[in-house]
Formats: C-alpha cells, structure tokens, sequence
C-alpha cells in the first residue's frame, strides 16, 4: 500500500464543465468582437472631437476649450477596450497569421497599452487639471509636447513608430494570408500613416484622418468576430 495521491484530471468532463458557469470559447470570443467594435469607434469620436486651436492639440488652450475632457476620455476607453480585445483577436485568427502576425499583434499591443494609455493618462489626470488651473497653467508646454522634456517627446515619438510598426505587420500578414477581407487588411496595413503625414492640424479633421482608418479596421475585425466567432472559414477557403 502506497501512500501517493492520485492526480486530478487536467480536463473536466462536459457535464463539469458546464456546472463551472465559466463562458465558452465562443462567447469569450465574442466579448472581444464587442470590445474592439466599440474600442475602434469610441477612438473615431474622440479623435474627430479632439480640441485643436491655432495649429496644436495639448496646448493650454486647447486643453481648456469645449470638448475637453470627453474627447480624451473616449480615447482612453477605446484605448482600453482596444487592448482587451486584442489577445482575443490573436487567438481567433491565430492559424492564418504566421510568425509575422504574431509580431504584429505584441507589436501593437505594446504599442498601445505603453503610449497611447501612457500619453492619455498624462493629457488627462496631469495636462488637463494643470491647464485648468491658473497657478500650474504655465507648465505646459507651447511646444504642443504638455510635458517640455526630451523623454517625454521621445516616448510619444518611439511609441508611434513602435504602434506603426505593429500595424503594418499585421496588415501585411493579414492581407497575404487572406486572413480577412482584402479592404480590412489595406487599413490596417496603412492604419497609422497619418499619424505621419505632413498635415496641418484642424479641429475635426486631422484627428479623424489619424483615427479613422485603424478604428474602422479594428471595429470590423470586432464584427467579423461577434458573427463569426468559430473561424475564419470564407477567408480560409479563398
């Protein structure tokens, strides 16, 4: 007689399964879908609604104008949900991606959870209240950077670039593997170049062209999933 334990199964039959409550693959899935559905377009209408006067978007001005905060908060929360819908979108179409995809995906996970949450978090809890206040107004910066120090002007440069980078492997991925519809892959393939185009700042304008073209990419990505969320068996075939 042996005093050894036997070990638990490593999966649960169906029927414990089920009495776990615990959601399904399919539904946590489609809990992704929504999160970049809504995440692509709340970054469409905070980016379009975004305070832009005289040329610059973080300026005391423009971080006292109408609009501000609810333009910087629809970012962050589309932000957010951006990122938690990310790793549910590898998974879904992970078996069309390849090595590259993979890359693409951290990429631009990274990308978004280190810049884009970091530059919102500082535009909202640290620009706004001092551009609010008269005795900390004078710390923003003119140079349109809120925080005038070359780390800071290089972390939102850098993040850029790395969140480019990310897109574009992706895209290019998805586009030569067929993974999704030819036009969501050209978005998502040039998603970011705005960003980098030599285009005058104008309210209403400039943000949507910086914004549009990945959060139209990714809220489709979200709708492909919410009706699909099994696979990617059209594109697979073609």
């Amino acid at each position: 007689m042996t005093n050894t334990e036997a070990l638990l199964p490593t999966t649960l039959p169906p029927t414990a399964a089920k009495r776990t409550g615990s959601p399904s693959r399919d539904n946590v899935l489609r809990l992704c879908g929504a999160a970049l559905a809504v995440g692509g377009a709340l970054c469409i209408a905070g980016g379009t609604l975004h305070p832009i006067v005289a040329g610059k978007g973080h300026s005391v001005e423009a971080l006292t104008s109408a609009g501000t905060p609810i333009a910087q908060t629809l970012l962050g929360l589309g932000t957010v949900a951006l990122v938690l819908g990310l790793p549910g979108m590898y998974a879904w179409m992970r078996t069309r991606l390849g090595s590259i995809g993979f890359l693409g995906v951290i990429t631009y996970l990274v990308g978004n959870i280190v810049t884009a949450a970091g530059h919102l978090t500082v535009e909202l809890f640290v620009a706004y209240p001092f551009a609010n206040d008269p005795a900390t107004a004078h710390l923003i910066a003119d140079n349109d950077n809120m925080i005038d120090t070359t780390a800071f002007a290089l972390f939102n440069a850098i993040g850029g670039v790395v969140m480019l980078a990310g897109m574009g492997l992706l895209g290019a991925s998805m586009l030569r593997n067929a993974t999704v519809p030819r036009w969501i892959a050209l978005l998502t393939l040039f998603g970011m170049v705005g960003f980098f185009l030599p285009i005058p700042a104008t309210a209403g304008i400039s943000g949507f062209i910086y914004e549009a073209p990945r959060g139209i990419a990714v809220a489709a990505i979200g709708v492909l999933m919410l009706r699909r969320p099994g696979g990617l068996r059209r594109w697979a075939r073609a």
